[in-house]
């Protein structure tokens, strides 16, 4: 299910930069720190011809967030990490460094900590890539200033083909781009095993907010930028031209896969905010609130030790 609200020109919910939006388009990234705003696509544009030719696949009721039934699970990678586990990093991480808040330090206590699981979509694809492009090479000749630089161009056309066995797409917005995409680093997409509902007991499991549609946008992007960086290994030079690659996917297919993570809020500034702890390695994600207090008493005294050294001439 997609937000109802469509796209439209608006500020980074993280950093504030404004997003530019393209006709069509069902996800918007921030060139300034990598977060993902996601809508409703035009109800007029044309659906991916990929998607078209995919199956349906089996839907079941299995989410706490909504009653309706979704695309089943096809994979679920358990926990690695126990809950004592998961409070201690928790508290390590919540103390350092000294000026956060005296009662963030104790966030391993709070009521809200759970184990969840969160939805992503895994994509897998044989693509095979046609490009044009020119390479670019550096060339120096004397000018009346000195020697002065500039550029050769010489034609590049291949063939790329790539073996995309899995890409992994959030399909949640309940955290932010950029910490989905840290926690994203640390799944074993191989220690997966076949779902069976039973494993959820116990554990928060959330439903996703993007379907697979928009999970397949995102993949093609993902892969793109991937095919786009060997074509301009391959073209080489000094710089690169790449005005035009076409690809074509072979073997497309997806599944939804349930990744684990314990989960933490805490208030700050009249604002909820979300900490989670990687549930295979326990990799820490979120931001830490700072003490005015505490930050102020350490700039004051970095100043006085910065004033005493100048005054006595350390």
């Amino acid at each position: 299910m997609l937000p109802r609200s469509p796209y439209s020109v608006r500020p980074c919910t993280a950093c504030g930069e404004p997003l530019q939006a393209t006709p069509g388009a069902t996800v918007l990234a921030c060139r300034s720190c990598g977060t993902e705003l996601y809508g409703r696509p035009d109800k007029r544009r044309l659906q991916d011809p990929d998607w078209i030719a995919l199956p349906p696949k089996p839907t079941m009721r299995y989410a706490d967030d909504t009653p309706e039934a979704l695309t089943a699970p096809e994979a679920i990678v358990p926990f690695g990490i126990r809950p004592a586990t998961a409070k201690r990093i928790l508290r390590r991480w919540a103390q350092r460094p000294w000026w956060t808040p005296r009662d963030f330090r104790r966030i391993d206590e709070s009521e809200s900590f759970r184990g969840a699981y969160l939805p992503f979509w895994v994509w897998r694809a044989r693509t095979r890539s046609r490009y044009k492009a020119a390479r670019g090479e550096y060339e120096w000749s004397q000018g009346g200033g000195g020697r002065v630089r500039g550029v050769k161009w010489f034609p590049a056309a291949g063939a790329v083909d790539r073996d995309f066995a899995a890409v992994p797409i959030p399909a949640t917005v309940r955290l932010e781009g950029t910490a989905l995409a840290e926690l994203a680093r640390d799944w074993s997409l191989g220690d997966a095993v076949a779902f069976e509902p039973r494993m959820l007991d116990g554990y928060w499991t959330q439903g996703y907010e993007l379907g697979p549609e928009v999970g397949l946008e995102l993949a093609k992007a993902r892969m793109a930028a991937e095919v786009e960086r060997e074509v301009r290994a391959r073209v080489g030079g000094d710089e690169q031209h790449v005005p035009s690659i076409e690809t074509v996917y072979a073997e497309l297919g997806y599944r939804l896969v349930l990744l684990p993570v314990w989960l933490v809020s805490y208030g700050h500034r009249g604002r909820r905010r979300m900490v989670a702890v990687h549930g295979e390695s326990g990799r820490v994600v979120g931001e830490r609130p700072c003490s005015a207090v505490r930050l102020a008493f350490a700039t004051a005294l970095m100043l006085a030790v910065a004033g005493a050294i100048q005054y006595f001439g350390f």
